[in-house]
């Protein structure tokens, strides 16, 4: 085993990670350090951290590594290491954070080459079942639906895309005000589903609504766009392209959320009340490489013929 405190080779690293590898901070710290030194000059952890950017418990912390190499000495002794006094050995304090910002500098930079990672959250809604009042989501490793739905879109900054082949108004209210809110923020909200040339249908009625709502509000309308995706027969009748009438060639059946065309919600669940309180319905929240796909796809649905832009304005 060797005794050298100094030929810790890891301690650069250990240092560079307490302050997330920012070589700006590592600077300030050595800054400090090294003037405290060169003046002979007893200093604590504390008083360093009060120069600097850098946290009371990530400085201590880094005293705790540094102590580990002939870069500091402690003097005093106090409850907590926070308060303690410790000599700068001026020298050796810049070979550490010089091997400090090199570490940094290089393992940020092999992150930086690495695919993003993919994250999959779980999604649940469970059914109104007296079988599942003793279990929640967490009990198979899952998470709430709506919760998950909701946060999203407050978190939302550019853009929100609801593709969904079924909206009720008990269902849509769960998502209604949250979405309103981020219009307000200057959000655009696109809804792709089926029906809305029908000025009958369930659906038509629902954001029509919805619109009238953003209108009393004197939010900008152009932030929403409704477009319906269904193709019918050539010899379909105009007065049986409705949601009561003949039966669609092609249309969606696709249960698709995107935020910021970042993360994508993909499920079973229509935008119903049944669908998010009542139903055993199941999806997965992504974030990463895969979301890219679902944004291709929305793009795509709104280029296709079959896409028509509908005026919810009377």
């Amino acid at each position: 085993m060797n005794d050298d405190k100094s030929d810790s080779t890891w301690l650069p690293l250990a240092i560079a990670e307490y302050v997330d590898r920012d070589e700006q901070l590592l600077s300030q710290l050595e800054g400090l350090l090294v003037l405290s030194g060169g003046r002979s000059e007893l200093v604590t952890p504390a008083e360093i951290a009060n120069g600097t950017e850098v946290s009371v418990a990530a400085t201590t912390d880094v005293f705790r590594q540094l102590s580990q190499t002939d870069a500091v000495t402690r003097e005093s002794f106090r409850t907590s290491v926070e308060d303690s006094s410790f000599r700068i050995n001026v020298e050796a304090c810049r070979r550490v954070f010089e091997t400090a910002r090199y570490a940094a500098r290089s393992v940020n930079a092999y992150e930086a080459r690495q695919p993003p990672a993919t994250e999959a959250t779980p999604l649940v809604t469970f059914p109104a079942d007296p079988a599942f009042e003793d279990v929640s989501p967490a009990s198979f490793g899952m998470s709430w639906l709506m919760p998950t739905l909701t946060r999203q879109i407050k978190r939302s900054e550019t853009s929100i895309t609801l593709v969904a082949p079924f909206f009720e108004r008990d269902g849509f209210a769960h998502l209604e005000d949250v979405l309103l809110s981020a219009m307000e923020r200057g959000v655009r909200v696109r809804v792709i589903s089926r029906y809305l040339t029908d000025t009958d249908s369930y659906n038509y009625s629902v954001l029509k609504s919805f619109a009238e709502r953003a209108d009393e509000q004197d939010i900008d309308r152009s932030l929403l766009r409704c477009v319906d995706y269904t193709r019918w027969s050539r010899g379909t009748a105009s007065a049986q392209r409705r949601q009561d009438g003949a039966t669609p060639a092609f249309t969606l059946h696709a249960k698709i959320m995107l935020f910021d065309d970042a993360a994508a919600y993909v499920g079973s669940a229509n935008v119903t009340d049944y669908g998010f309180e009542h139903y055993l319905e199941t999806g997965v929240l992504l974030e990463g490489p895969p979301v890219e796909g679902f944004v291709d796809l929305v793009d795509f649905l709104l280029n296709s013929e079959a896409a028509t832009s509908v005026s919810l304005t009377d």
